[in-house]
């Protein structure tokens, strides 16, 4: 609603189901066999889904984001 860049970051959940309702997004997902699961407590009990996302990769998104003007 107010043009705020978004890096979502999925684990247990998919950008099938639930994207950003905006354009300056970019989607943090590993596309493990196991996800989406939907699940709030991993069923595995290893929730590898959040754990082995690189902090790297999360950041190296918002700056793409942020090197991107706003819309006037």
């Amino acid at each position: 609603a107010v043009d705020t860049p978004i890096v979502a970051v999925y684990g247990s959940t998919s950008p099938e189901n639930t994207p950003p309702l905006t354009d300056r997004s970019e989607l943090i997902w590993l596309h493990l066999s196991c996800s989406p699961c939907h699940s709030k407590l991993c069923p595995l009990g290893h929730l590898n889904c959040l754990k082995t996302l690189d902090v790297a990769r999360v950041a190296a998104a918002a700056d793409r984001l942020l090197d991107i003007p706003a819309a006037a």
